[in-house]
């Protein structure tokens, strides 16, 4: 391949087709990918290269070019992520237009094309794959963008500015069956957060966890439940982590629930304002941020699912720290788990006929029933009661789940499930935790939701109000409510 490249470099290869061939040669590339599992992008680099080394006269409209394409894939598929920074016609034009003229210039190749030929084509509003690998040395130009992409470094203007705006400001809360917990530390249902003593020579390979240096054994359930720890409960903070959970939702459903990013990368002033912190954030500040994604690298996202008609369990890392820029001020981080509930839920929510077809609307779309509730403000996140603010989370689900029913639950319900307040109850003065934690709630439920201005007439619990905060006295019998008169119309 290193040879073949090589040749398109020096124009060692037979005329070119022309652009009107190059373009019938790209549609069945186009069409003939899905039928071969690769990607179109993948499959029309694939066929570019291909096209500088017929091997008979015939070449471009017989099946040898096709098998030609097929075999290039292979070198192709190590880009497979690099591929999506120019795998439409807006980003390769943004590509051309925003990519530092030094990085364009390492990446060129006079051959085909020359400084003025260039410029030209930068102007174009459109562009196919073929003309715009043109200019390129293809190798180096794939090498760019897979290091750019994994350094996080790499925005053309388009992309910058879908970065700087959509960002969620509120939180998005599961409320689907089975996986409301999914952002949460109580392990009920198909998917939760598990906090590890540590993860210090472990690694994550295909919902499998493994010792460094051992590849072939999983970590067994012995071994899992002595790393599982309660002790550090108090030290998660969930609110923030709903946070980051939130923007990649916001950036899944951004792209027509098509794709979640490997890495998201975010301007660190818009993520600070997200995080109810100031714009104008400090080096302390960023450093606060940084420190803040690494404090979640001890916590793994369960899944339980069926494997082999077997029950299986799945553990994937929560949140990695990938990098910060400075010279963008743009800080990267992943998440396997939360992708990979994201497009599990996203499944689950469509609708089907009874005969397993999917439901569609009259545009073609799938319907979907609603699956996240998103009446808390992101502004929670800077609450410091921490207990009070998974207690808020609860009560929403409860409320959005519920319908037009009145929505009710025991104070020892509410507490069962929130493993922060359970954990503090058991640790310290109880009837002082229960005073501040319930007095808190019932102001957050009013200062950092929407239900006042979603459900009509609710009637939300008064702080200031003796009969309910729970004591240890009546904890066991006391249960709240929230009636209210239904979703308010504009609300949907």
């Amino acid at each position: 391949m290193t040879e073949l490249l090589y040749m398109i470099e020096e124009g060692r290869h037979y005329d070119l087709p022309t652009e009107e061939e190059q373009e019938r040669l790209l549609v069945t590339l186009q069409r003939i990918a899905p039928s071969l599992t690769v990607s179109v992008a993948e499959f029309e680099v694939a066929g570019y290269i291909a096209m500088f080394f017929p091997m008979s006269k015939d070449y471009f409209s017989g099946s040898e070019f096709i098998l030609a394409s097929t075999a290039n894939v292979i070198f192709v598929r190590q880009y497979e992520e690099a591929l999506k920074l120019f795998n439409t016609s807006k980003k390769r034009v943004d590509f051309l237009q925003n990519v530092p003229a030094e990085d364009i210039a390492a990446m060129r190749s006079y051959n085909l094309m020359d400084d003025r030929q260039f410029e030209e084509l930068k102007e174009q509003k459109e562009l196919n794959m073929f003309q715009f690998l043109k200019p390129f040395n293809v190798q180096k130009l794939l090498q760019y963008c897979k290091i750019k992409l994994m350094n996080g470094t790499y925005r053309t203007k388009a992309q910058a500015e879908d970065t700087f705006k959509n960002m969620p400001n509120t939180i998005a809360v599961p409320t689907i069956p089975n996986y409301q917990y999914l952002m949460s530390l109580n392990p009920t249902g198909n998917a939760y957060l598990q906090p590890l003593s540590s993860t210090d020579g472990l690694k994550f390979s295909d919902g499998k966890m493994y010792f460094i240096g051992n590849d072939i054994q999983p970590v067994s359930e012995v071994e899992l439940q002595d790393l599982i720890t309660s002790d550090s409960v108090n030290q998660v903070d969930l609110g923030l982590l709903r946070i980051f959970y939130s923007i990649i939702l916001t950036r899944f459903e951004g792209s027509n629930h098509t794709e979640v990013e490997d890495i998201t990368t975010l301007y660190v002033p818009d993520l600070a304002e997200c995080m109810g912190l100031q714009r104008n954030i400090n080096k302390n500040g960023i450093q606060r941020i940084i420190d803040i994604v690494k404090s979640f690298h001890n916590i793994v996202g369960v899944m339980h699912g069926t494997r082999n008609g077997k029950p299986s369990q799945s553990l994937f890392p929560v949140l990695n720290f990938e990098g910060y820029d400075d010279k963008h001020n743009t800080i990267s981080f992943s998440s396997p788990y939360m992708n990979m509930v994201i497009k599990t839920v996203y499944k689950l929510s469509i609708r089907k006929k009874p005969n397993g077809e999917v439901k569609t609307n009259k545009k073609g779309e799938p319907t979907r029933i609603a699956s996240h509730s998103y009446l808390i403000k992101s502004s929670i996140a800077s609450e410091r009661n921490k207990a009070a603010v998974e207690n808020v989370v609860l009560i929403v689900q409860l409320i959005e789940q519920c319908g037009n029913r009145t929505p009710h639950i025991a104070a020892k319900t509410l507490i069962k499930r929130n493993p922060l307040l359970e954990q503090r109850l058991n640790q310290k003065n109880k009837t002082t935790v229960l005073k501040r934690t319930f007095e808190a709630t019932w102001r957050i439920l009013r200062e950092q939701t929407t239900l006042e201005s979603r459900y009509s007439n609710i009637q939300l619990p008064d702080p200031k109000d003796p009969s309910v905060i729970p004591s240890v006295k009546n904890l066991e019998s006391m249960v709240f409510q929230f009636p209210h008169e239904g979703k308010r119309p504009e609300a949907g």
